[in-house]
């Protein structure tokens, strides 16, 4: 490959142009027809879906009418602007790295690029926990307007995933005045015992939209290492916004 070639971009360039052939597809066709995994392809199509490039429509993707037209929708979401910014965060830090947005009282994970350690987070696009168990929920709920972040957490179902899990409303908005103050959360084996994650807010129209997020083995993600690991977060998740 061409040293100034983007491999994910040009993935998606050629399922895109399969699409605009005319002949609609389904998942497992464009798996098989560009050889890639479940994984990367549900995330191409989701991309170019949610850019406005393709629509789904059942089981199968068709290039959508619009050609590349990005409605209102689809630019409060994450677009390929993103995908070398987060492939450079987890080759620098070594830890798998993601994205992930707010879907109802959920955090669903977007993008995901795997960090190099054999021992390291293994979530999967697609996957998603409530809102207030992971650092990707906490930071895009610390940044919710007050009249949102009421409603989620009188709907919030206060599901207790470790004994550090938050499960009191008054506790939890505590902390995530904290965040605010700070601009970043910590999942400090709230999720999972012996998992750390460190996450940030990504921000559209100056309003939060995404949340960037490392996570790994909490032995090597220390509270010692959350100042710097926070720092590089904000740092992305800045960047990432500017490009959006």
């Amino acid at each position: 490959m061409d040293q100034y070639e983007v491999a994910t971009l040009k993935k998606g360039l050629l399922i895109l142009d399969a699409l605009q052939q005319g002949v609609p597809m389904r998942l497992t066709e464009i798996m098989h027809r560009f050889n890639l995994n479940k994984s990367t392809t549900f995330r191409l199509l989701y991309t170019l879906e949610v850019t406005g490039f393709i629509q789904k429509d059942g089981h199968t993707y068709k290039a959508s009418e619009l050609k590349g037209h990005h409605s209102s929708s689809a630019n409060t979401r994450l677009n390929w602007l993103v995908v070398p910014t987060l492939h450079q965060l987890a080759q620098d830090l070594g830890e798998t790295a993601y994205i992930g947005v707010l879907d109802g009282m959920k955090v669903m994970t977007v993008q995901v690029v795997e960090g190099n350690h054999a021992i390291r987070s293994h979530t999967r696009v697609g996957d998603s926990a409530y809102a207030h168990l992971s650092a990707f929920g906490k930071v895009i709920l610390a940044h919710l307007s007050d009249e949102q972040l009421k409603k989620m957490l009188t709907h919030l179902t206060q599901h207790k995933a470790t004994r550090h899990t938050f499960d009191d409303n008054h506790l939890l908005k505590e902390h995530l005045n904290v965040i605010l103050q700070q601009g970043y959360a910590i999942d400090d084996e709230e999720t999972e015992v012996g998992l750390r994650c460190v996450a940030a807010p990504i921000f559209y129209n100056g309003k939060v939209m995404a949340a960037l997020a490392i996570s790994g083995p909490a032995a090597r993600l220390s509270r010692k290492r959350d100042r710097a690991l926070s720092k590089k977060l904000k740092e992305c998740s800045a960047q990432i916004t500017g490009l959006l």
